[in-house]
């Protein structure tokens, strides 16, 4: 589990929590529906801030009999989980709520508290936003990538999901300071209304960005990278022949499983064998893949489901083990 991505997310929830209040109290002061819109939007954020620190505690249990691979893919489901969250209680109540004030023809109260309000969000979402951003920067170093590559690139959901939302957030924030400036000068609800949809339809598309980008690690997603390394590495290798497959699933930001089959030169497993050794080996060779795919079948006729079956024999030592006696 990586501590910077902790410390942005508790960073993050602790900001939120704080405008969140603020929010609430200049909208029962105001009436504000951009007001109301931001307070739910800071409330949808700090529910996701919670998941996602939930996510990244999960994350870091030790595998053990029921998970074998552990439990890295935690940090995706509880995002995803955040994302949903933030769409039904950020994005769609928003809505709802901000027409109804536009059909009810509600005026808001703005005084000089709901401006202070949202100047001292701004402050709270910029702290958090530059912690979210200074250590999305340090990952993106460790990584060797530019910014704009490892954006597209990262595995880890939990910095650039805070990331982006903190950028949300401060677009939200001057969407209701417009619609509110406009509104107090024009004396007319209806650009505090537009506002407040503008910030729900806001909060929908970061929805549906978070959403897509946990779902594809749900689903198996390879990790490109590695598949690419490996592919590479070991094509240049002299003893090998030919790289069949190579495949990979990305169980956590620091965790991939990869899997390959590859062919070996025939000269760097028998160049020191005799022609009766290689005819020997080769007998091995093939006894070896008759005993996988009978182990496969066993498998495969009971359990029919289990469709993809890897097998990894271990060399017996030769210094421990003795030959089989062929004595009568």
């Amino acid at each position: 589990m990586s501590h910077g991505s902790m410390k942005t997310v508790i960073t993050a929830a602790a900001a939120n929590m704080l405008v969140t209040t603020a929010k609430f109290i200049g909208f029962a002061l105001s009436g504000s529906s951009s007001l109301l819109a931001e307070a739910v939007h800071s409330l949808a954020d700090t529910a996701n801030q919670s998941l996602l620190y939930l996510g990244l505690r999960r994350s870091a249990k030790q595998a053990d009999e029921e998970h074998h691979f552990g439990y890295g893919q935690e940090r995706y489901f509880w995002n995803l989980i955040s994302a949903i969250t933030i769409f039904f209680l950020g994005c769609a109540y928003t809505i709802m709520h901000a027409i109804e004030q536009l059909h009810s023809d509600h005026q808001p109260e703005l005084s000089w508290i709901p401006f202070l309000i949202i100047g001292v969000a701004f402050l709270a979402e910029g702290y958090s936003f530059l912690v979210a951003m200074g250590e999305f920067r340090q990952q993106s170093r460790q990584a060797g990538k530019s910014l704009r590559t490892y954006f597209v690139e990262t595995r880890d959901p939990t910095t650039l999901a805070v990331l982006i939302e903190d950028s949300a957030a401060l677009l939200g924030l001057m969407l209701a300071l417009l619609g509110m400036s406009i509104s107090a000068i024009t004396g007319s609800a209806i650009f505090d209304g537009i506002a407040a949809i503008c910030i729900g339809l806001l909060m929908g598309g970061l929805a549906f960005f978070l959403a897509s980008i946990n779902r594809k690690y749900l689903l198996n997603h390879s990790n490109e990278e590695v598949d690419r390394i490996a592919h590479a590495l070991w094509s240049e290798d002299d003893q090998v022949q030919h790289v069949q497959r190579v495949n990979s699933i990305v169980l956590s930001p620091e965790d991939t499983l990869l899997m390959a089959e590859v062919e070996l030169r025939e000269e760097a497993i028998f160049s020191d064998m005799s022609p009766e050794e290689i005819r020997r080996a080769i007998r091995f060779m093939h006894k070896l893949n008759d005993i996988r795919k009978l182990l496969e079948h066993q498998v495969s006729r009971v359990a029919p489901e289990t469709k993809h079956i890897f097998i990894e024999f271990n060399t017996p030592d030769s210094d421990e083990t003795e030959p089989p006696s062929t004595a009568p």
